[in-house]
């Protein structure tokens, strides 16, 4: 088998075997120049993932930093305004007088009323033991007395917590509140360990998503906003965990370990994850970054791929440097080659090679001879054969069909005798028209217009001989009739559709279309009978010099060998039929 493959080598030319060569010390070292360059641009990549991914949430961190404290702000300075502080602990009998609950409701709603400028806060409300709320509550103050059994106030007040963040759904017997409720003390003016009222700011979900949405690492990095019990109250637009699965992933990053933490060797459902974990100073604020190490290997991915595809850049390149330095040894007898399989396709038309004073250049100068006397011989015998169908068409125009000509002669006979001087004229007229185009002073082409009038007096004749039984239809455009065509083109095909299609249908009449369009630069010119059509086996063969002349097939392919001598073996007839409809041929002719 080892001989048989080296064998194979050996038979390939010097310049495959030098073209192979040359791969092998250029490429193996690309080869591995890439793979270490893979290997430490994927660490390195790696490693560029994950300090961005811990830079965004870091300046997440910050930025929610700076939105809390400029919501506690709003909420301290109402907590601490003396307005406030008063009216939550004002005696209830104060209200007995309407006005004057009216006017105090008017003081509060005016100190509550200041968190308008801060576009984060949704809405404000008081809560208080006694005052306004204990007479009458309102949208924006109520009694703490209703609270009192809630968890979440139980859990507010064991906390000990001045200041705490909640989801707005765990205050309101409504569930569909997904909004972020603030909760801070408003303390005794009298004892500031005593709480007399809780001030309560609701921020909606789209502020903390458009701020969790700027810690994206990557398309399905998951970033959540919770508090110090746990509960989540933002998340990213594309968290994909349930609060299940994040209490999980958070039990298992947080075991031992306090709360600022960045671990990228977790797993969690069999995947591998990265968490990153930051406390939010001066709160009870936490967020969580969640990254699944596929997506960022999707980076290194990338990288790589735009490496591999750097080297297949590179590939053709070096392919087609090698390809032409392998090949610089070898250019002349390549172009040698080259000649002579363009001689065995025929092809005589090329520049003679340059020859030089050495082996290669006797064996060129010697080709260049051989390829000279043979196209010199091919001429010859073309010309003999243009000759030789010269004179074929010549001896077609003498004898037009002498039954045509006697048959139109016996008509013009038959008409002396039995009717006036106007039809013999017209018959007379129209056969000397027919022969004067047929002859067009010894052209071997003439214009399509001529060509048509030509068969439209040849139709005409006829149908004085067949009572009208032909129907001509032509449908040429204008610009077309100038067009230069082979003659006699049309007569002979016109013929073979009244003789063998027409006339022997059972009604002995019949219509003839003939049309020319433009196609692809080339004349495409279309007769179409509905006469009795053609065989399948005559088909095949009608454009064969062996079909009996008896069917118009002399005619007919002396037609198509006129065409394939003048402008080449490409053009020619095109016959289609079915029996029983009719027959169509088209004639492609370039576009002269």
């Amino acid at each position: 088998m080892k001989r048989i493959n080296w064998r194979t080598f050996a038979d390939f030319s010097i310049r495959y075997k030098l073209f192979a060569s040359y791969l092998m010390v250029i490429i193996l070292p690309l080869i591995l120049l890439l793979l270490l360059h893979l290997y430490l641009s994927t660490n390195e990549t790696e490693k560029q993932a994950k300090y961005s991914a811990q830079k965004m949430l870091e300046e997440t961190k910050s930025h929610l930093q700076y939105r809390a404290e400029m919501v506690k702000e709003v909420l301290n300075s109402i907590a601490f305004s003396d307005t406030v502080q008063n009216l939550v602990s004002e005696d209830p009998k104060r209200y007995e007088d309407v006005n004057l609950w009216g006017l105090d409701a008017n003081r509060l709603s005016r100190v509550v009323g200041q968190f308008s400028y801060n576009s984060d806060i949704e809405s404000v409300q008081v809560y208080m033991e006694q005052g306004l709320a204990s007479v009458t509550e309102s949208t924006d103050f109520l009694s703490m007395k209703n609270l009192k059994h809630s968890l979440w106030f139980r859990n507010f007040l064991d906390s000990h917590s001045v200041l705490t963040w909640l989801p707005s759904s765990v205050m309101e017997e409504k569930k569909d509140n997904n909004a972020i409720s603030v909760l801070r003390v408003i303390p005794s003016p009298h004892n500031i360990t005593k709480m007399d009222g809780i001030v309560r700011a609701q921020i909606s979900q789209s502020t903390m998503i458009s701020i969790l949405e700027h810690a994206m690492a990557t398309p399905s990095t998951s970033v959540a906003l919770f508090n110090e019990q746990g509960e989540i109250l933002s998340t990213s637009k594309t968290f994909e965990y349930t609060t299940t699965d994040f209490e999980e992933i958070l039990s298992k990053a947080l075991t031992g370990r306090r709360m600022n933490i960045w671990e990228d060797n977790l797993e969690f459902n069999g995947q591998r994850i990265l968490l990153g974990l930051q406390e939010i100073p001066e709160t009870d604020l936490r967020v969580a970054m969640i990254v699944p190490y596929t997506d960022i290997l999707k980076s290194s991915n990338a990288m790589r791929d735009r490496l591999i595809f750097i080297f297949l850049l590179i590939i053709p390149l070096t392919l087609v440097l090698s390809f032409v330095v392998a090949g610089s040894a070898t250019k002349r007898l390549r172009k040698l080659t080259r000649h002579v399989r363009k001689v065995k396709n025929g092809d005589f038309g090329m520049n003679p090679l340059p020859v030089n004073q050495d082996e290669i250049g006797e064996l060129i100068s010697n080709f260049n001879v051989m390829v000279d006397n043979v196209s010199r011989l091919l001429e010859e015998t073309y010309t003999l054969g243009r000759e030789v169908k010269n004179k074929e068409l010549k001896a077609l125009q003498a004898q037009i069909n002498p039954h045509f000509l006697y048959n139109t002669l016996e008509l013009i006979n038959a008409m002396a005798i039995n009717s006036g001087n106007g039809e013999i004229s017209k018959v007379v007229d129209r056969l000397a028209l027919f022969y004067r185009l047929s002859l067009s002073n010894g052209r071997e082409s003439v214009t399509l217009e001529s060509e048509l009038t030509h068969v439209e007096s040849y139709v005409s004749i006829q149908n004085m001989r067949f009572n009208n039984a032909i129907t001509l239809t032509m449908n040429v455009p204008p610009e077309l009739l100038h067009c230069e065509v082979p003659k006699i083109m049309l007569q002979p095909l016109i013929e073979n559709a009244i003789l063998h299609g027409i006339l022997e249908t059972d009604s002995e009449k019949g219509e003839i279309l003939v049309s020319a369009r433009t196609d692809e630069g080339n004349l495409l010119v279309e007769v179409i009978d509905n006469g009795i059509g053609i065989d399948e086996k005559v088909l095949e063969n009608i454009l064969n010099s062996s079909v009996s002349k008896g069917t118009g097939g002399f005619g007919i392919w002396n037609i198509q060998e006129r065409i394939k001598l003048n402008y080449g073996s490409q053009y020619g007839l095109l016959y289609k039929s079915q029996l029983g409809e009719g027959t169509s041929v088209q004639i492609f002719i370039p576009k002269k």
